[in-house]
């Protein structure tokens, strides 16, 4: 009978510690029942994934299960540096929320990464050990659920923090300067589903901002001279005026304000000069949602803008309205090294024009011009508005490389 070697015992304790990092920490501390060569080996591992398989706390029992699991593993593993932290649980009682006390113990082990992830909770509070730990470089707390109630951190001090994600969090002027001045490296911040009653962003070291599903209660300003991606995405809450200031180093940008709130009046919403600030990148994907006003008052600020010398990727959502055909020809007019459009569409009756022969001729007038060529355009649309998409290109370009349709 042919003897059964087990290979992955004889691994080097580098390769099992990096194969077991992969895994869950409960996984992990199970691999000590196989033999005397595992008995320890889960203790030097630098990843703790305290996974939310085991973290659906229904009862007393299983609450108080896992607290003592969590310090049994902080107790008997070795003292050497922990790169990530991992905590996800989801409540099904209220009434047994665990403590977090645990991450006090963490903090002192110096990691680089944590990452908590709750839902169902009625109150959290992160050890203010967590904004002071010096060699924390990715921070991210997700909420889960507006009905928490967050407790802030009496300081901020991470002097090594470079990204921070917020989920379902509520920053206001005072702790949104605590975090920059906290925080002196931080280059990327993403918030979610969080509410801004702030009045500005301002950073000289913030190189990547991300605002998805915000709530806005004011003006905000972003001045960010160092900022080289930005993203801005709303479908479902109020995005009020937004301004940028300092963006020459922009180079991407993602700008969708899907579902904006069409009973906001001109005055409050997006400047107008948001489009002329996105000028210097080289990629932008752009839906200014079905908001006439606003429409109106980006294509009034298209027309002061000089070029998009650096845009070499267009994206852009339209509906089937002239002045989305304008958006378009101007920014073929605008963009001398653009190599890539793409144009995806949504059709809604309540938004489709009624065009007389008298918008057809200002469009002529207005849009009179002629690129060399373009290498690739993309369609997503149905047939009568590609139609009028390609007949639309051909005006403005001799010649297309590439266009590819999908209907």
């Amino acid at each position: 009978m042919k003897e059964i070697v087990d290979r992955i015992s004889s691994l080097p304790d580098d390769v099992l510690i990096h194969i077991l990092s992969y895994v869950t920490t409960r996984e992990a501390v199970q691999t000590c029942i196989l033999s005397k060569r595992w008995r320890n080996t889960w203790s030097s591992v630098p990843v703790l994934n305290f996974g939310h398989q085991y973290l659906s706390l229904n009862g007393t029992t299983e609450s108080w299960k896992f607290e003592r699991f969590v310090n049994g593993v902080l107790a008997n593993r070795e003292r050497s540096r922990l790169d990530t932290v991992t905590y996800h649980c989801r409540l099904n009682n209220r009434n047994l929320e665990p403590s977090m006390e645990w991450l006090d113990r963490v903090a002192l082990l110096m990691p680089q990464v944590i990452s908590v992830n709750i839902f169902g909770f009625d109150e959290f509070k992160c050890p203010d050990s967590v904004f002071s730990c010096a060699s924390l470089e990715c921070l991210t707390l997700s909420l889960c659920d507006t009905k928490i109630e967050v407790t802030e951190p009496k300081s901020i001090a991470l002097p090594s923090l470079k990204t921070l994600e917020l989920q379902y969090s509520w920053l206001d002027d005072n702790l949104t300067q605590n975090l920059f001045l906290g925080c002196p490296t931080l280059e990327t911040l993403k918030l979610s589903y969080c509410e801004l009653h702030i009045s500005s962003i301002s950073s000289n070291v913030l190189k990547n901002l991300e605002l998805y599903e915000c709530k806005q209660f004011g003006h905000v300003r972003v001045s960010c001279p160092g900022l080289v991606s930005l993203i801005i995405l709303s479908s479902k809450h109020s995005i009020r005026s937004i301004s940028l200031e300092n963006t020459t180093s922009l180079v991407n940008a993602d700008i969708g304000l899907r579902g904006i709130d069409r009973s906001l009046n001109g005055d409050i919403l997006p400047s107008p000069k948001l489009l002329n600030a996105l000028s210097n990148a080289t990629s932008l994907d752009l839906y200014f949602g079905q908001f006439s006003v606003l429409q109106e008052r980006w294509m009034e600020d298209i027309y002061i803008c000089r070029t998009f010398n650096n845009l070499k990727s267009l994206k852009i959502g339209v509906l089937d309205k002239t002045s989305d055909f304008d958006l378009i020809a101007y920014f073929l007019q605008l963009s001398p090294v653009l190599q890539q459009l793409t144009i995806y569409t949504w059709f809604n009756m309540l938004f489709v024009e009624q065009k007389s022969q008298g918008d057809e001729e200002r469009r002529q007038q207005d849009v009179c011009f002629q690129r060399e060529y373009l290498e690739t355009v993309t369609i997503y649309s149905w047939k009568d508005m590609v139609h009028k998409l390609v007949t639309m290109l051909g005006r403005h370009v001799k010649t297309i490389g590439n266009i590819i349709i999908n209907e």
